[in-house]
């Protein structure tokens, strides 16, 4: 039981951590976007876009491996309630 409780409870700073990261990579998105915004006319646009892609696609893989890390901590707390 101890075993189950270290495991949910990593899962737990592991979900802090990943949140925080995608939030960040949100924050970053919104920032490219108003930059983009505001020098459209002065920059490689397709350069931009890749950048803004790229950002996009880190925050979905986080968003992947927290759905998994949030599969693995629902079944960590049903063998804690058992």
């Amino acid at each position: 039981m101890q075993q189950t409780q270290t495991k949910y409870d990593e899962a737990l700073q592991e979900e802090a951590i990943l949140t925080q990261r995608i939030s960040l990579c949100k924050e970053f998105i919104d920032i490219i976007l108003e930059y983009i915004t505001h020098k459209a006319d002065s920059i490689h646009i397709l350069t931009a876009e890749d950048i803004v892609t790229a950002v996009h696609t880190i925050g979905q893989d986080l968003e992947t491996e927290l759905l998994h890390l949030r599969l693995e901590k629902g079944i960590l707390e049903n063998k804690l309630k058992a």
